[in-house]
């Protein structure tokens, strides 16, 4: 059943495309007409959305090889379609039991075109979660452990979304922002997998790394915030500080751990501007 062809009434939707996705491909090879058939199927907006967002790639470059790569790595495609079954088994009472709440979401396993391994979004109005199955291969994320803590991530996103007040505003400082967006939740994620030492981007010793090296971040981050620069390098796993990816990610869920022993979820979900920019301060100083 796709996505058009739910009952919007319900608070969460498992939609799985598994079988589509081998329909997707021709001799082995990447077919974007089959492609998007597939993805219309699933939203007709779906495919549309897709493409705008990876408007600035180089589609030969940067997407298409990753895309083959799932066509030659059906078992781990398969791995990954386990580990997503296995997740979303009873996951709204897990959510209800961990963060007494619902949410209003439906999460998608799909064929992408290098959107993220895990997009939390709008489709046709409505709260997504898109789980690209050609970024999760690529980053090993399939199995049942990373698998959680991107599904769990993604999750934190929406909570975040629906927990912090209409009132609330994204901050001036975009950086900033980011941070705590994204601190939130790992943070989230954390709760969830019932583990607060967890990071699903911990591989050839990132986290180690990001603990070694904490007090030197949050001294580049806060400077840049200082100075109006980006700090894009930080974040998403295409981009790199120091040849790290993420590092953003480790950052902002250790400041949000200190301030949830003085705050509560809700106060975490709607803290100002001010209230992180001194927090960061009082880190890195």
């Amino acid at each position: 059943m796709y996505f058009a062809d739910y009952d919007r009434g319900f608070n969460m939707k498992i939609i799985d495309t598994f079988s589509q996705i081998t329909d997707c491909f021709t001799n082995n090879i990447f077919n974007i007409e089959n492609w998007e058939k597939y993805a219309n199927a699933i939203s007709p907006n779906l495919a549309v959305k897709l493409r705008d967002d990876i408007a600035d790639y180089n589609f030969q470059d940067d997407v298409f090889p990753l895309l083959n790569n799932v066509a030659y790595h059906f078992d781990q495609l398969n791995v990954a379609h386990q580990s997503f079954l296995l997740l979303t088994d009873g996951l709204p009472e897990k959510i209800q039991n961990i963060l007494q709440t619902d949410l209003n979401v439906s999460i998608i396993f799909y064929l992408g075109l290098c959107n993220g391994a895990g997009w939390a979004t709008e489709l046709d109005g409505y709260p997504v979660i898109l789980l690209g199955v050609e970024k999760i291969i690529e980053l090993s994320w399939q199995n049942r452990s990373n698998m959680a803590g991107l599904i769990y991530h993604e999750l934190g996103h929406i909570w975040h979304n629906k927990t912090r007040l209409e009132t609330k505003r994204p901050y001036k400082s975009k950086a900033l922002w980011q941070l705590y967006r994204e601190g939130i939740a790992m943070f989230i994620e954390q709760l969830l997998m019932q583990n607060k030492t967890f990071y699903h981007q911990d591989k050839n010793g990132w986290a180690n790394w990001c603990e070694t090296n904490r007090q030197k971040l949050y001294e580049v981050f806060l400077q840049r915030i200082i100075d109006e620069k980006s700090a894009h390098d930080f974040f998403g796993d295409w981009n790199h500080y120091e040849e790290r990816s993420d590092v953003g990610y480790y950052l902002g869920c250790e400041m949000i751990k200190k301030l949830s022993v003085n705050y509560s979820l809700l106060e975490l979900a709607n803290l100002e501007e001010a209230d992180i920019l001194e927090q960061l301060k009082s880190i890195a100083r």
